[in-house]
């Protein structure tokens, strides 16, 4: 399979109304661009267990164009390595690479792709949603990641596993199987008894928790496309057992940002509630998931942060 790669030559050579990219924010007094700025590929891949972003030997020329490369990397976890060799890596695809390409590129366009939360409205029926280190959210989001994954963890190595079918949920059109391992796993006494279920297929997961009267508040953590993550609202998150319809939810490449992207695309489908029953859900969640990992994982610093924040609070009421 060939590897995956960034080729953005249409947009600096081939594209006279946008600007060479070398030369973006200085005097244009050159009439022919360096020959490294015709063509800047880089390669996504894992080296020795580390997500590294490997580049074309010279990149550093362009002092501008090298460090926003660089706080890319720094965003979104990426060792930067200069190609070295006269032969291609040897690099384990990463599974999930489509998103950093696509926001790489975005970036280098120069066409405002936001690393804080930003809005930006979808395509069509003009339904905003939020923009955050390279995710989707059609509201704020909820949870926190590190938390999430935690509990995700502790439910899987201690609950009861079961295979169950995929009826009912909203999978992703990606996934083919009809059934997933679901591992049920309720806290002691001591620790809330929340019930919680992490769901596991061939490149899926999603933990969900059981807020009562059947129904579930899922969370898919993996497997329903590159801009599906840990914390709601997001593609493919939604309530089971609760009649709550789900819209597919597109993206439009150019007012995204997406550079060279100019046609839509397909982001996911998304549960259709008003802004106030989501929040509902998502503040349920994400206290459960708290909760839970003031009794599991006390000593994570995302649990000890949240403490000092809410000491904070009962001491400025």
């Amino acid at each position: 399979m060939p590897k995956p790669s960034l080729d953005v030559h249409a947009a600096v050579g081939a594209q006279p109304s946008i600007p060479y990219l070398a030369e973006r924010g200085a005097k244009r007094v050159q009439s022919k661009p360096p020959r490294w700025s015709r063509l800047i590929t880089v390669h996504p891949c894992f080296i020795d267990g580390v997500r590294t972003l490997v580049h074309a030997r010279g990149l550093e020329k362009s002092r501008e164009l090298f460090v926003r490369l660089e706080a890319y990397a720094r965003r979104h976890g990426f060792r930067l390595l200069a190609d070295r060799r006269r032969r291609e890596l040897t690099c384990r695809d990463e599974r999930r690479r489509l998103a950093p390409l696509l926001l790489f590129a975005a970036g280098l366009l120069g066409q405002g792709v936001h690393a804080a939360v930003g809005e930006r409205p979808t395509a069509p029926g003009g339904r905003e949603y939020l923009i955050e280190a390279g995710k989707r959210f059609v509201s704020k989001p909820h949870g926190t990641t590190e938390l999430i994954l935690g509990i995700a963890e502790e439910v899987k190595a201690k609950g009861e596993k079961h295979r169950v079918r995929t009826r009912g949920i909203h999978m992703p059109a990606e996934y083919t199987d009809s059934f997933v391992d679901r591992y049920d796993y309720t806290l002691p006494t001591g620790c809330g008894e929340a019930t919680f279920s992490y769901y596991e297929g061939e490149g899926f997961g999603a933990l969900g928790y059981h807020a009562g009267r059947g129904t579930v508040i899922l969370d898919v953590l993996a497997g329903g496309g590159p801009f599906s993550a840990p914390r709601l609202w997001g593609p493919y998150d939604q309530v089971l057992n609760a009649n709550i319809r789900m819209d597919l939810m597109m993206g439009d490449g150019l007012k995204d940002g997406m550079g060279l992207l100019q046609a839509s695309y397909k982001i996911g489908l998304v549960p259709v509630m008003r802004k106030a029953t989501k929040n509902y859900y998502g503040e349920l969640y994400a206290r459960a998931v708290l909760d839970a990992a003031n009794c599991v994982m006390p000593n994570s610093p995302a649990v000890i942060q949240a403490a000092a924040q809410n000491t904070m609070a009962a001491v400025e009421e």
